[in-house]
């Protein structure tokens, strides 16, 4: 959708180079301005057996946190930068969840759902402050919703426009997430409500702290049906 010339290795590159020094302190230094992330996530109601994916799924903090939440969901992640990638393998292995967990090494573009993580579609598929900082937001948003089950939802939780924020406090916010490429994409809500607009699936909006944060919840049409697609797991499969 973006029209432009995609190369998942550069972004493979780029996501590591961005967070292979940080992936100790990553979960410690962004517990407090990463709004909305919990709401979100303790928004979901799964019962055993369903499908989360969660996209750009870093250390795994956030997979660990459903898991808790929700006993016997499948857990799924995809994250292109590797040292993450196994970060959260082995926090997902400390928390007990090995058996319930599938984790892929691949940009949401790139990713063969079915031959990495052992499913075509998902009940809930989880975006957590990630197309604010992938090079093609659009393209990302388009492949997690054809990773939507009917019925499915999508969550959705990134930096909004900031626009109730006092002007100071809104430009050197702005400044200092552009230092490691980050910005609102505005795109992203006119693309959702687009398609919520042709029938595509119901949209839910909220603006968080003064337009600092933006969530979205996206649900397709059709009854999802988890029970009758889960996949019996053994073990973490290894990132590939």
């Amino acid at each position: 959708m973006a029209g432009q010339t995609f190369d998942p290795a550069l972004v493979h590159e780029r996501m590591e180079k961005m967070y292979r020094p940080q992936r100790r302190i990553y979960d410690l230094t962004r517990k407090g301005y990463l709004l909305g992330r919990d709401r979100l996530l303790d928004s979901i109601a799964a019962p055993p057996g369903t499908r989360i994916l969660e996209i750009g799924c870093g250390t795994g903090r956030n997979l660990v946190r459903l898991g808790r939440r929700l006993p016997g969901v499948l857990l799924c992640g995809v994250e292109p930068a590797r040292s993450m990638l196994e970060t959260a393998e082995a926090a997902l292995a400390r928390a007990g969840f090995a058996g319930r967990t599938r984790l892929a090494y691949a940009t949401a573009e790139s990713l063969d759902a079915e031959r990495q993580l052992g499913a075509r579609a998902f009940e809930h598929v989880v975006l957590s402050y990630c197309l604010s900082i992938v090079p093609e937001p659009l393209a990302a948003l388009d492949r997690a919703l054809d990773l939507l089950a009917p019925g499915g939802t999508l969550h959705l939780v990134d930096f909004g426009p900031m626009e109730g924020l006092p002007g100071w406090a809104r430009a050197a916010m702005c400044a200092w997430l552009d230092r490691f490429g980050v910005r609102h994409r505005p795109e992203v809500a006119v693309e959702l409500h687009r398609r919520a607009a042709h029938g595509e699936g119901r949209l839910e909006a909220e603006s968080i702290a003064g337009g600092y944060a933006e969530v979205f919840r996206f649900a397709r049409p059709g009854a999802a049906a988890a029970r009758d697609h889960a996949v019996a797991w053994t073990g973490v499969r290894t990132p590939c």
